[in-house]
């Protein structure tokens, strides 16, 4: 068998299995492709002629077995290879962490334009619920002079977050903090860019997510209060935090409802933009700390 039939084996397995895909790739054909490339210690971004390579036994065997386990226990591909991708860069996954596969990672790259002055550099940036690191490390990279600081609420995330910024080199460029929210921030620590990618699955959805999605730490994903409870805390002390002409950057899936009813009720109707990029819509939305001053949070009675 070459490498292009063992990819066509694996998607039409995948298919018929019905697995859900979206932690790190969106068809069965890529996943596919991923999982083979992994189980045969090649890049994940091989050129296209690789796939006519042939494939002895005990390759075809380690790939199938891949194949299996991706079925047979709905692990994400992330967990079976140990490595997730996003933007071009690579990182350490495991259980602890949930998948990178955030959309501020094209506004990094993009260095926040058109909602930042590029003529302003980002000294400061911070990553509330950072996870395994991943914007954290792009931002620090795609920022070389800046200073980012990452916190999470979890010890275990946080641990494999350092493992990618040791691998990266960032030891000293990131200053890793456990943290819930902004608990164990000093208001006098201001940042130019604060980002997030908190929880916002609310509790009713957890039992209809498939089976891949629940291999993630809950606290990853799950919040109260329609999804909102994380966002919540982040709008109503963000202004605090972010340094004048400060940009705050939230991630919040397909719960844009969800949010504009809350800023609707506890914050004066406070003005989001959506952000529309080449990949996605309606899923990030950012606000300037101006604006965030001018709509403080109230309670919702």
């Amino acid at each position: 068998m070459r490498i292009g039939d063992l990819i066509a084996q694996g998607e039409t397995q995948f298919i018929a299995a019905e697995l859900a895909f979206g932690q790190g790739t969106t068809t069965a054909w890529d996943e596919a492709r991923w999982l083979t490339l992994a189980a045969l210690d090649l890049p994940v971004d091989s050129p296209v002629e690789i796939e006519s390579h042939p494939c002895d036994a005990h390759q075809i065997k380690n790939v199938q077995s891949f194949f299996a386990r991706r079925i047979q226990e709905r692990l994400p591909a992330a967990y079976l290879t140990g490595q997730a991708w996003l933007k071009g860069y690579a990182f350490t996954v495991d259980p602890r962490v949930i998948i990178p596969r955030s959309f501020i990672a094209e506004l990094i790259m993009d260095h926040f334009q058109p909602w930042r002055d590029p003529n302003t550099p980002v000294r400061e940036c911070l990553d509330l619920c950072t996870g395994s690191g991943c914007l954290a490390i792009i931002a620090a990279d795609q920022f070389p002079l800046a200073t980012i600081t990452a916190t999470d609420l979890s010890k275990e995330a946080l641990e494999v977050a350092r493992i990618n910024s040791d691998a990266y080199g960032f030891e000293q460029r990131i200053q890793w903090i456990e943290s819930d929210v902004f608990e164990s921030l000093s208001p006098r620590h201001q940042f130019d860019i604060i980002m997030s990618n908190p929880p916002y699955v609310p509790e009713r959805k957890n039992s209809s997510l498939p089976p891949e999605f629940r291999h993630e730490p809950r606290m990853a994903l799950i919040a109260q209060d329609h999804g909102m409870a994380i966002v919540r805390r982040i709008l109503a002390k963000a202004d605090g935090f972010l340094a004048p002409q400060g940009l705050l950057v939230i991630e919040v899936g397909h719960e844009r409802r969800a949010l504009e009813r809350l800023v609707e009720k506890e914050f004066s109707n406070l003005p989001v933009t959506w952000i529309q990029t080449k990949e996605q819509s309606d899923n990030v939305f950012v606000v300037p700390k101006e604006t965030l001053n001018q709509h403080p949070w109230r309670p919702h009675q």
